[in-house]
């Protein structure tokens, strides 16, 4: 046979007391604000509190989709722009990546230590001069932000390797490289 504990008839303490007449206290000055609102005055505001937040939802999700579709064109313009240049090397062709470079735009490079800039041109020349080869890249980081970007990409021209970085500007509805630094991956 199990023992079975006594119970106990316990008093509530001072601390149990207050709870209770607290909670009476609320109860009866909850009752006489919703006696004074009529049933119909309740519906009301939370059927147009209901509506308000349902039209809130929704304009959240069309702004959420005019925003996915819009970095979705983005992108997409910006990754024209990195594979045009992907395509010059390719083809051995300056003038295909061109279109895609601000006139003012510049290379940067760090060699031996020491900061290397010239003008864009000079790969242009370089990407002309140079036979067709193998050229590809991975896309490793794409920030927007308006009318301005940041690419990082690993590119592989022939047998060579490197981390590119491009910070783009919208210039219309076309997006320009105004710089190119790049490290090259041994």
């Amino acid at each position: 046979m199990k023992n079975i504990p006594e119970q106990k008839n316990i008093l509530p303490s001072s601390t149990d007391s207050n709870a209770v007449g607290l909670r009476q206290v609320i109860g009866k000055t909850s009752k006489k604000i919703f006696s004074t609102i009529s049933a119909l005055t309740i519906i009301s505001v939370l059927t147009i509190g209901g509506l308000l937040i349902s039209c809130q939802d929704k304009n959240n999700k069309n702004n959420k989709t005019e925003v996915m579709q819009n970095n979705q064109e983005q992108k997409q313009g910006i990754l024209k722009a990195i594979d045009l240049y992907v395509e010059a090397g390719r083809k051995g062709d300056g003038n295909i990546a061109k279109p895609v470079f601000a006139s003012t735009a510049t290379m940067s490079w760090s060699e031996d230590g020491a900061l290397k800039s010239v003008p864009i041109q000079v790969l242009i020349d370089g990407f002309s001069a140079s036979e067709p080869m193998e050229a590809n890249y991975k896309l490793t980081t794409l920030n927007v932000e308006g009318d301005a970007a940041i690419v990082r990409i690993e590119s592989q021209f022939g047998t060579n390797k490197f981390a590119d970085m491009f910070t783009l500007v919208k210039d219309g509805s076309d997006w320009k490289i105004i710089s190119k630094i790049y490290q090259v991956i041994k």
